[in-house]
This record gives structure tokens, sequence and C-alpha cells, in this order.
């Protein structure tokens, strides 16, 4: 083996490197919350609550310091927002929760309105105070601080049509609109503000930030997309019972007529008080005329990902850990399929585990 094998055997690999820097942003989190002390003693323990027993989500620090290594080749400077990044979804996830209906007398081990009141801090004022001291150039820090600010604005446009939409009086075209903002805003966010971060002094205006951010989005869209599927799988099906306006629910909706239509719609009349009926209804979403188009999209979404990546970072060793989280996105039974293109060899993907009875799949992101 020659010197320069041995070495490059030697190297860890991307994966490796990001287990090994991932514990760097919980204890990032923690330095913020420890500078908390002792002059906000009772919103700190909230805090602390929050972001220990709080609601996780997958990618919400790999996704920052993966975008970060593809462009930069380093993990370590993207952990500040990485930690934002991850603090936003520990409040999302909380309002999330508590518009669900999922709490009780006590949510995540504590009072719900001061849990409520600590995510506020958690998603907002936190992370803009972590933003707001990092080492770089003002304007960069100023445009990094407007990354996050727009995620912010767009994911709360995306919730509040999210809860507002109905599935009869919301088309598919409206509901994807706001999958792009609920979650596809705050994948773009990290994945901005991670590139615009390794490209320096010059990130500010570098267009190249707004291309990831784009990628950010595709993941984010996809992430919801799977999220509604695992939803739906899990035998659960909560969104049925909450007459949420999911894509494949108002795909049905519009693409059914007569019989069928009425059908669906007594089934979704039914759903909230009735696991049968919303097993029945969930069997209609999967049926051939409802996944052509939705399968269209998602192979659309898919495709254009895996070519943001292969423009933005062909050569960069951390690019095949981003195409494999892009393709862990689309492991569903549903989207089991290798859409023609380019980046077929990444598409071709297995089905999803099916989950046994009584058990639930762990949920992707945003449930609402």
């Amino acid at each position: 083996m020659s010197p320069h094998s041995r070495s490059a055997a030697a190297r860890p690999s991307p994966e490796a490197r990001l287990a090994e820097t991932a514990p760097q942003v919980s204890r990032y989190v923690a330095g913020l919350l420890d500078a908390y002390r002792p002059r906000y003693a009772h919103l700190r323990p909230a805090l602390e609550r929050l972001v220990t027993h709080g609601r996780r989500s997958p990618l919400e620090c790999a996704l920052p310091l993966l975008v970060h290594g593809a462009v930069a080749g380093t993990l370590e400077p993207a952990v500040p927002v990485a930690g934002a990044h991850t603090l936003w979804w520990r409040a999302a996830n909380t309002f999330d929760d508590v518009s669900d209906g999922d709490t009780g007398a006590r949510l995540y081990g504590g009072a719900p309105a001061a849990v409520m009141t600590a995510a506020l801090e958690c998603g907002y004022a936190l992370p803009l105070r972590a933003l707001a001291a990092l080492p770089v150039p003002g304007p960069l820090r100023e445009r990094l601080a407007a990354d996050y600010l727009d995620g912010w604005t767009a994911a709360c446009d995306g919730q509040v049509g999210d809860l507002l939409g109905t599935p009869t009086g919301t088309s598919p075209e409206e509901v994807l609109t706001v999958y792009r903002h609920k979650s596809g805003a705050v994948y773009a966010m990290a994945a901005t503000m991670a590139a615009r971060l390794a490209l320096g002094a010059d990130g500010a205006d570098d267009p190249r930030a707004a291309a990831w951010g784009e990628f950010g989005q595709a993941v984010g869209i996809l992430a919801q997309f799977r999220n509604d599927e695992d939803d739906l799988r899990s035998g659960q099906s909560e969104d049925l019972g909450n007459r949420t306006a999911t894509y494949l629910l108002v795909q049905l909706l519009h693409a059914a007529t007569g019989a069928d239509r009425e059908q669906a719609l007594q089934l979704l009349g039914r759903a909230a008080d009735s696991p049968a009926d919303r097993r029945r209804l969930a069997a209609m979403m999967f049926a051939p005329d409802v996944l052509t188009p939705y399968r269209r999209i998602l192979a659309d979404v898919h495709q254009r990902a895996h070519a943001l990546l292969d423009t933005l970072a062909p050569a960069s060793p951390f690019t095949a850990s981003l195409h494999r989280r892009v393709d862990d996105e689309v492991r569903t039974t549903a989207n089991a399929y290798a859409p023609a293109g380019p980046h077929g060899a990444h598409c071709t993907l297995p089905p999803g585990p099916a989950v046994p009875p009584g058990r639930t799949r762990p949920r992707s992101g945003q449930k609402v």
C-alpha cells in the first residue's frame, strides 16, 4: 500500500466525522442555556427541559453540518447553525404537539403553559442570540440572521395554511405550496445558512447559498411526504382523524368522482372516531390513480435534489452522505420505484419496512 493510500485509509469517513461532531451541537446548545443563569432563573430550567425532553426531528443537526462539509470540507464551524436549527425544531414540534392535542396535564414533564413560553424563546430569541454572537463579518452575520427569520416566517405561513386548510376546500397545488413553506423552508433555512457560512466573507451575496437553499427545500418537501406516509402506515392515521389536508387525501378527493368520492367523504366524516374508517380511507389513498400524480411529483423533487448536489459539490466526500439522506426520505412503500434520468442509480429504492401491529413508526418532522 502506498503512503497516499495508507493516509486515505486512515482518514475518518464522512459519517464518522459527523458522528464525532454531532455531540458538539448538544454541548453548544448547553452553553447557550448556561448563559441564561442566573439572570433568567425561571426560564432557563424550562428551556433545559424542552431541549432535553422535547420531540426531536431527523436531520435537525446533520443537514447543516453535512452541507458545510460539502462546501468547505469541515463540519465544526457549522455547529452554531446546527444548534440554531435544532432549537427551531424543538420549538416547532412543541407547538405542533399542542395544536394536535397531544398534551395532557404535563408536556415533556413540565406545565404546558410554561413549556409553550419556553418554546417561543427556544425557537426565536435564543437562536438569534447565537447567530448574533458568531465571529464573522457584520454583513455575513446580518444575512445569516435574515436567513433564519425568512425560514421562521415562511414556516409559520405554511403552518397556518395547513391548520386553516380543509381537505375539501384545498387543491393539490395549494397543499404543495403549504409543504414548500411548512417543511421545505425550514430545511432550506438550515442549508442556506450552512452554505453561506462555509462560503465565508463573500457568502452574504453568493448565489450558491440560494442554490443550497433550494436543495434544502427539496429535502424538506420529501420529508413532509414521508411524514404523511409514516402516519398512514403506522395504523394510527392521526392526520385523517384530524382532517388534515395532506397531499394524498386532497389528491384522492380531487381525482375521485361519483360514488367513490361520496364514499371517501363519508369515511372522512367518521374518521375522527373510527379507526376502521381511517383504515378504509387510507386504502383508497393508495389507489393507483391517486398515486400516479403523487409519484410524479416525488420523482421530480427527488431528482432535483440529486441534480443540485451533483452540481454544487460533485467532488466532496460529504456529497455521498447527502445523497443517502435524500434517498432516506423516499424509502417508502408508496414510492419505491426508480424514476428515469441521470440519477436513476440514486433512486432505486427498496420498499420501506412494514410497521408491526400496535407499534408506531417515529414521525419525520412536523406532524400537522
